[in-house]
């Protein structure tokens, strides 16, 4: 295929100068070039997709979290300061970061257990919202 641009002569002056200095035909270095910037954009793009969030499923159930809340509940104060892994009322894993919990429940087997950073109960609260 051939394709005809035409460009300000600054640019082409650029252009000239670095096919030049990359050795190869101001030809095949605006092609180069365009190559370049169509990979960067798809690859822009490709990120870009992977980071919107995606509905996998809609017809899992919703796993019931209660006793698991309730466990925090009543020992929040005893692991203030660290993440615990939990499955319903029994404690599975307790660490100081949530990948070293993560992988301990993971270790056990226990794929969907709910992990979470304990408060104690005299921790003022997190109040979001702006300045007052």
């Amino acid at each position: 295929m051939t394709l005809t641009v035409e460009i300000p002569n600054e640019l082409e002056l650029r252009l000239e100068t670095e096919a030049r200095r990359n050795g190869i035909s101001k030809d095949e270095f605006v092609k180069v070039m365009l190559e370049e910037k169509l990979v960067l954009q798809n690859n822009e793009r490709r990120r870009e997709l992977a980071a919107k969030a995606r509905i996998i499923a809609t017809d899992l159930p919703v796993k019931d979290r209660s006793r698991e809340y309730e466990w925090l509940a009543k020992n929040r104060d005893e692991y203030d300061g660290q993440y615990v892994a939990l499955d319903g009322d029994n404690l599975v894993a307790v660490g100081d970061g949530y990948k070293i919990v993560a992988v301990k429940a993971r270790e056990l087997g226990i794929n969907d257990a709910l992990i979470m950073y304990v408060e104690g109960s005299n921790r003022p609260r997190f109040i979001s919202g702006g300045f007052w």
